[in-house]
């Protein structure tokens, strides 16, 4: 019997080499078929989103505001939304033939607000809004709702302000008794957002805001009518209040106190919040006149130069530019008690 020898090249062979190849070749067989592969599509994400709800209107004469409600906590597999309108043209004389809805725009999922700047004033226009899910899938469309081609009522007319403590009052002129209102404030003259900042429709002719001394606010009014659709006026004429033209009243029960090397001044504390501070001067010599000798912040000042010969005393409060009318108490004079 012929014998074979063994050799380097017959070595491959040998059973235990064997079974570390195959071992190695299925582990490199289980991590590359698993390469790629994806979960299988959950059914949740083929669901219909959740259907925008609370759809109303706001109607200018140059456009229309859509808001909307939607939850945050359901915009994680949505797209966006999607806007729909119908129209009638105001041409149309036998019957109302309304047009087919219409995707007039498409926006993301944080958008709760859409402008329709494209529109005839002439024309009525009802709206839907669809929401859509990553995977295309549309919900259910929310309610309808139907602006009209109707009159706007009126702005109110001679906007006024006053300053009460703490807060800022806009008045204005009603045109029709009993209206309701909007009120918009900006701090850049001419420049509004779309937001107002009343919480429900103003009733009456006046509107309170907080006072604000640190920046210029201005204000517009519209007059307003509906509820779900509401129609609003062009805007009333602006109205500024610049802190830096605050003038403050007169400093009021003023009255003086002589030590024997001293005067100490105190007077009521002003009640309007603009006020920074007070102004203290001091007249010896109607030739010179009242000189500045001090100010303050708080309602009370000590003049450390003794009144051995009379003088008069006067204090202004200083608003966040100008300074107001002073009180005044004269011949104010230390009389050595006997």
């Amino acid at each position: 019997m012929r014998k074979f020898k063994a050799s380097k090249y017959n070595s491959f062979y040998s059973p235990p080499f064997c079974f570390s190849c195959i071992f190695l070749i299925f582990a490199i067989f289980i991590i590359f078929s698993g390469c790629g592969k994806k979960g299988d599509p959950t059914l949740k994400s083929y669901e219909k989103p959740e259907t925008p709800a609370n759809l109303n209107a706001l109607k200018r004469t140059d456009k229309i505001i859509l808001n909307w409600y939607f939850p945050s906590n359901k915009e994680t597999t949505l797209k966006g939304f999607n806007i729909l309108r119908s129209s009638l043209n105001s041409l149309s004389t036998d019957r109302e033939e309304w047009s087919d809805f219409e995707k007039i725009a498409f926006v993301d999922k944080k958008t709760r607000t859409y402008i329709d700047s494209s529109i005839n004033n002439k024309n009525s226009y009802k709206y839907k809004i669809i929401s859509q899910s990553l995977k295309d899938i549309l919900s259910k469309e929310s309610n309808v709702i139907q602006v009209s081609s109707v009159n706007l009522p009126e702005p109110p007319i001679q906007l006024s302000y006053k300053i009460e403590n703490d807060k800022q009052i806009i008045l204005w002129q009603e045109i029709v008794p009993n209206s309701a209102y909007n009120i918009y404030k900006s701090n850049i003259k001419g420049i509004y957002q779309s937001g107002k900042i009343n919480r429900n429709p103003v009733k009456g002719s006046s509107f309170t805001d907080n006072l604000d001394i640190n920046k210029i606010s201005c204000y517009i009014v519209r007059t307003t009518s509906g509820e779900q659709v509401i129609y609003e006026s062009n805007p009333s004429q602006e109205i500024c209040i610049d802190p830096k033209e605050f003038i403050p009243a007169k400093p009021l029960n003023l009255q003086a106190a002589t030590l024997s090397d001293s005067v100490v001044l105190v007077w009521e504390s002003s009640s309007e919040m603009f006020v920074t501070g007070y102004k203290i001067y001091r007249e010896t010599d109607r030739k010179k006149g009242f000189i500045l000798i001090g100010e303050t912040k708080v309602p009370a000042f000590k003049d450390n130069e003794r009144a051995s010969t009379k003088r008069s005393y006067r204090v202004a409060a200083v608003g966040p530019s100008k300074e107001g009318p002073a009180a005044e108490i004269k011949d104010i004079i230390y009389v050595k008690p006997k």
